[in-house]
């Protein structure tokens, strides 16, 4: 373990848990808290998660996709799940598969083991052309590790849908990319989806964490990025100069039913990731404008920032976080179905749970695969059709307004 709160100067606690001789890409682990021993617990159980992730796993099953279905097993199609599948992927080619858990159906489903577990080399030609955490979490139950996994896939959701409408369609439509340039409010309207949160309305928790962030002479952000689902997800950003290898800006989410849980978690991780760029220990960042993989865009240092953009330049009226629906819980398995009921409310029909939780050490750990959530915002490997449909209601939204406002009155 390692405290490196003191590498930054906001003081917002950060330490480090370092697994020398790793098998993963990464062996240093992070993690973050209100208090030394919540950051220690947080980076601890990173690393544990993907120690978990990456541990053999005995298939239930070898055998093809159309194979499965032809015995009338319960099986997971490989293709709906958003990461791109890998050029040496085909129905009918033989792959492993687990059994995981379809929290919606209540009924076990087999799942293409590339799918459920986290490894950089496989036994056998991947399913798909990366591997990713998304989905993988640890907790002192199976309970708690399944409700942060559900909502670390709500929050890449999320993510991803901000980053289409409020700034990938935004730009398209402002600077008139292969479309007729559109007049500003057309944009601006874009941006309000994803309105900034009035700071002086946060919690008293938040307010105080916001306030080290202030007295240190940094500006943050606070945006609502909460989607259809209705899970409240959060962006905190901050922007800051710290040389040239060093990131010019960073950002922070979070999601949980209770909307100050995760504007709790934004705000700290956002102090994470600053304190973990100066440190530069972690072997997945690279540095501006180095050359990587797009499943690496999230861990590649920014060079410039723009501070005209969306996350920086509020639009309307700031929200107040009394107006930001919140769900009060004591109860993590209330809040699994409450999390359950949303995604089921919006068409999703499986949320399948595969415990990987290690032998002999007393923490589960498990992946969660929601089929149809996006996470093309974090990867940049595949957008499905949630994020397309979100697309599309936002230019047809936007046609009806532009239609409206060109009626005389």
């Amino acid at each position: 373990m390692a405290d490196i709160t003191w590498l930054d100067r906001i003081g917002i606690p950060v330490y480090n848990a370092i697994s020398p001789r790793s098998h993963d890409v990464i062996s240093v682990y992070n993690g973050k808290g209100a208090r030394p021993i919540d950051a220690m617990t947080s980076a601890v159980m990173e690393g544990i998660e993907r120690f978990s992730g990456w541990l053999p796993v005995r298939p239930a099953a070898i055998a093809s996709y159309e194979e499965l279905l032809s015995q009338g097993r319960t099986v997971l199609n490989p293709r709906d799940y958003n990461l791109e599948l890998s050029r040496h992927y085909r129905d009918d080619a033989p792959i492993s598969w687990v059994e995981g858990f379809d929290l919606l159906n209540e009924e076990p489903i087999l799942v293409a083991q590339d799918c459920a577990v986290y490894n950089i080399k496989m036994h056998e030609p991947p399913t798909y052309e990366i591997s990713t955490t998304n989905g993988l979490a640890s907790g002192n139950s199976l309970e708690e590790a399944i409700c942060h996994a559900l909502c670390e896939v709500i929050e890449r959701d999320s993510i991803t849908i901000a980053e289409l409408l409020s700034s990938q369609l935004s730009q398209v439509l402002e600077k008139g990319l292969h479309v007729e340039r559109q007049p500003v409010a057309l944009s601006e309207r874009l941006k309000e989806l994803h309105p900034h949160i009035d700071l002086e309305s946060l919690p008293q928790r938040a307010q105080a964490l916001v306030q080290q962030v202030r007295t240190a002479g940094i500006e943050m952000r606070v945006i609502n990025i909460t989607t259809d689902l209705g899970v409240p997800s959060f962006m905190a950003a901050t922007a800051e100069d710290l040389g040239p290898t060093v990131s010019k800006g960073h950002g922070g989410f979070g999601t949980h039913p209770d909307a100050e849980v995760a504007l709790l978690r934004a705000i700290s991780e956002c102090a994470q990731g600053r304190a973990v760029d100066i440190q530069a220990m972690r072997e997945d960042i690279s540095l501006p404008g180095e050359d990587v993989p797009k499943n690496q865009y999230h861990v590649r240092r920014s060079s410039t920032l723009d501070k005209g953009g969306w996350a920086w330049r509020p639009v309307g009226k700031l929200t107040r976080m009394s107006e930001v629906s919140s769900r009060q819980s004591d109860d993590i398995v209330a809040d699994i179905r409450f999390m359950l009921d949303r995604l089921r409310s919006r068409g999703i029909q499986r949320a399948v749970a595969v415990d990987l939780s290690p032998p002999g050490i007393p923490v589960n750990v498990v992946r969660v695969v929601v089929p149809h959530l996006e996470s093309w915002g974090v990867d940049y490997s595949k957008l499905g059709p949630r994020g397309a449909q979100a697309w599309t209601r936002a230019l047809t939204d936007l046609t009806a307004r532009k239609r409206e406002s060109e009626i005389p009155a």
